[in-house]
């Protein structure tokens, strides 16, 4: 058991589609075996008062520029965000959740230019999809060093491999007959466990480069939404 030390306030953002949700549920899982004190975790692009108190804390958010940006500034949230190529990010969410191409190139361009903002922040930890983050087991131990919440080399391992995509594919379908369960009123076909906040579809094709067989014109509009926040993390969006 890990040694209670003061609490840890996470907040866990990224790119949509760009594994957010893997390091959202390694970071909780990791403060989870605290067993000194209490863990809460949820999606939130508000902050809400009663998060704050002796436990520990993970937020996820892809929009919260507005209400949490500024408490990651003053350092009571402590930032980690991933990020993914915004093209293959938009074809994600085209795929996984039937999105029309301008709803999701908004989508992902907000949640971009949230993770651009916290990247400048000294004590923000970046992770990018592409270096394969989601099947490294030096993630769950960099964030139990960060947080000062280290269980074990083989607690860390079977968290990570708990949230290994070929195991959460396996989850979503027992997902599926699950009474803790919640639904989208604007997607019908959406639905996802608050505690994970693993979607029924969750896990998409995984292939790189696909944006660029999307058509010129929605290549070009990645690039003209995207592009400048993008290059910061070291992303080319022109066609």
């Amino acid at each position: 058991m890990a040694d209670s030390g003061p609490p840890v306030r996470v907040l866990a953002a990224g790119i949509v589609g760009s594994g957010s949700t893997f390091l959202y549920n390694v970071a909780r899982e990791i403060l989870e075996t605290d067993r000194a004190r209490r863990t809460i975790a949820t999606y939130s692009d508000e902050w809400n008062p009663r998060f704050v108190g002796g436990n520990h804390l993970v937020l996820k958010s892809h929009w919260g520029i507005r209400a949490l940006k500024p408490l990651a500034e003053r350092g009571i949230l402590l930032p980690v965000i991933s990020v993914r190529h915004p093209g293959d990010c938009v074809c994600s969410d085209m795929e996984r959740f039937g999105f029309a191409f301008d709803f999701a190139l908004d989508r992902v361009g907000l949640s971009l230019r949230f993770c651009s903002l916290l990247r400048a922040l000294p004590d923000c930890l970046t992770f990018r999809y592409e270096d394969g983050f989601t099947t490294s087991p030096r993630t769950a131990a960099v964030l139990a060093q960060a947080y000062g919440v280290n269980p074990g080399q083989s607690a860390l391992a079977a968290i990570s491999a708990k949230y290994a995509a070929d195991n959460v594919k396996a989850y979503t379908q027992r997902l599926r007959s699950s009474v803790n369960i919640m639904k989208s009123p604007d997607n019908p076909d959406d639905a996802w466990c608050p505690t994970t906040q693993i979607h029924l579809g969750h896990i998409g094709k995984q292939t790189p480069g696909r944006w660029r067989a999307l058509p010129p014109a929605q290549r070009a509009a990645i690039d003209a939404a995207c592009g400048e926040d993008a290059a910061s993390f070291g992303y080319d969006c022109r066609a």
